[in-house]
């Protein structure tokens, strides 16, 4: 009894144990558990059975008509009774339901191209935001360290019974630095805060410690491989597919249709009884229009869909040319740049010297300012780097290129 009470409460209390006490060691921990268990996983999966049931609705067939007629009359005084049934199949001419099922399985292949592209998005967006918590972590923590060094300062030049006026200029710029770095450390606490909240939903957690990585950018060659099927031109030339499709059914509708099947009726009069059977044909007459309408303005639809994708698609090749030179300039950029240990070593340098009285306060001021200014810049290039690869693998429908920095 005591065993199965214990497995209750242990099947009640697990979901909430493991979104507290679930772990993620890096950045790239977060990326597969957000390929796998991200919440919008579900609704994109739904998303695209949808966009497959166009297609089951394209293919069905119209019903067949049943009609059944009663008359009743009367003929010199003997009562007639007529009763009528036809049961009618139509058929679609001009090749009706061939060109709908064309047009919805591009329609669900754009549907389909669309929802990853979203997919993909929606995971970069994720890793975006998993390294920006990282690195705000590192910067308040750079926050942290210069308010404890300037309160350090000011308390120590506040003992003082006299100042002279560079040290009463010291400890105001001091404190208009340290109120200055608490409202800073204040905005990145309340971003740190909401950024928390959204990866915990990703993943499943309600506490993250995320761990900063630097990730592996390599140069990239303009020519780059454009996959025709996955990437944004391939989903530019279905548009153009679907709209002369859409053409094609359009013509296939000035055909009418024709519905044909057996009719039976029977028919008494008094005693006497008939019955009699044959065919039963229905169709509309072309007589007023066949569709002309329709046709045309799918036509000038076409047209212009056909410039609109050639001009997105030069458009789309300038963008990528554009966005590599983007990414290898800021990845020289940062290549540059000194590394975070190399930062960390040269300050704490500078605070040695400061404390042994070599270094002015104003130096010590600026040594601060300039270590968070680098953090943040360096960062906002790094983020930058995974946001412009991520464009660019959608693009050329490359999606291991994003795999790669991991």
């Amino acid at each position: 009894m005591n065993m199965q009470v214990l497995l209750i409460i242990a099947f009640i209390f697990a979901p909430q144990m493991a979104r507290s006490s679930c772990q993620i060691g890096d950045i790239q921990n977060f990326w597969q558990r957000v390929k796998k268990d991200a919440p919008f996983l579900e609704v994109i999966k739904q998303q695209k059975e949808q966009a497959r049931a166009s297609v089951d609705i394209a293919k069905q067939r119209p019903n067949p008509e049943i009609s059944m007629d009663y008359k009743r009359g009367d003929q010199f005084g003997v009562e007639v009774n007529t009763f009528s049934l036809s049961a009618q199949h139509i058929y679609e001419f001009g090749d009706k339901r061939d060109k709908r099922v064309n047009r919805a399985q591009v329609e669900s292949e754009l549907g389909n191209v669309a929802l990853n592209f979203e997919l993909f998005q929606l995971k970069i967006n994720s890793v975006v935001s998993y390294q920006k918590l990282a690195q705000l972590e590192i910067v308040t923590q750079a926050m942290d360290e210069a308010i404890r060094t300037f309160e350090k300062i000011i308390k120590k030049l506040e003992r003082r019974s006299r100042l002279n006026p560079e040290e009463q200029v010291s400890l105001s710029t001091l404190r208009l630095a340290l109120n200055d770095y608490r409202a800073r450390q204040n905005d990145l606490e309340n971003e740190k805060n909401l950024l928390e909240g959204k990866i915990g939903f990703l993943v499943g957690c309600q506490s993250l410690s995320p761990h900063y990585s630097l990730l592996k950018y390599d140069q990239l060659s303009l020519e780059g491989v454009h996959n025709k099927k996955l990437g944004v031109i391939g989903q530019e030339k279905r548009k153009l597919k679907l709209s002369e499709l859409n053409y094609e059914v359009e013509k296939s509708l000035g055909y009418s249709n024709i519905a044909i099947g057996p009719t039976v009726e029977y028919q008494n009069e008094g005693v006497d009884e008939f019955v009699s059977g044959g065919v039963a044909i229905s169709f509309a007459l072309p007589l007023f229009h066949t569709n002309d309408g329709g046709k045309l303005r799918a036509m000038k639809n076409m047209a212009a869909q056909k410039q609109r994708t050639k001009n997105n698609i030069e458009l789309i090749n300038i963008r990528r040319q554009r966005l590599i030179q983007k990414y290898n300039r800021s990845l020289k950029t940062i290549k540059q740049m000194p590394s975070l240990k190399e930062l960390e070593k040269k300050h704490q340098q500078v605070e040695k010297l400061f404390s042994r009285g070599i270094v002015s306060m104003s130096m010590t001021i600026e040594s601060h300012r300039q270590q968070v200014d680098f953090l943040e810049s360096r960062f906002e290039t790094e983020n930058d780097l995974l946001e412009t690869i991520g464009e660019i693998s959608l693009i050329d429908g490359n999606l291991d290129l994003v795999e790669a920095i991991f």
